[in-house]
């Protein structure tokens, strides 16, 4: 029998005035270990905030538009490339707007290759940042 190998996910969590910052690093399954072309590593790192309506950047959110002026000016790698509307249960009302970026774009292949929060001690200054930005932010 053919075992696929398990995927790992660890995730961080800093909670604000209604907001809250993720950073999230999960592994992947290397489909072909005979590539020599291939610098790519199996670890892909994510930052990610929650904004929660009480918030006032919450406010400036129209839609899901990734590319929305909301979501560009906040202090993303290479600006955001992840955003959905978070919903409670079945009902139709928002319930926070979670947008985020990933760290596996064209030249990002050594985060890719960082398997620890040490390693990746970069992400979480990015992390960081996004935290203070959010917080600043927090009082109307």
């Amino acid at each position: 029998m053919n075992m696929q190998p398990w995927d790992k996910k660890l995730m961080w969590h800093r909670r604000g005035t209604n907001f809250l910052v993720e950073v999230k690093m999960h592994t992947v399954v290397k489909m072909d270990e005979d590539d020599c072309y291939d610098s790519k590593g199996v670890y892909r790192w994510c930052v990610y905030a929650y904004i929660y309506p009480k918030h006032p950047h919450f406010a400036k959110f129209d839609g899901n538009q990734m590319w929305q002026p909301a979501a560009v000016e906040m202090p993303f790698h290479c600006g955001p490339s992840f955003l959905s509307l978070c919903r409670g249960g079945d009902g139709p009302e928002i319930t926070a707007v979670q947008v985020g970026a990933d760290y596996d774009h064209l030249d990002d292949e050594r985060y890719t290759n960082m398997a620890s929060e040490a390693e990746a001690s970069r992400v979480f200054a990015d992390a960081n940042e996004l935290f203070d930005y959010l917080e600043a932010r927090s009082k109307p």
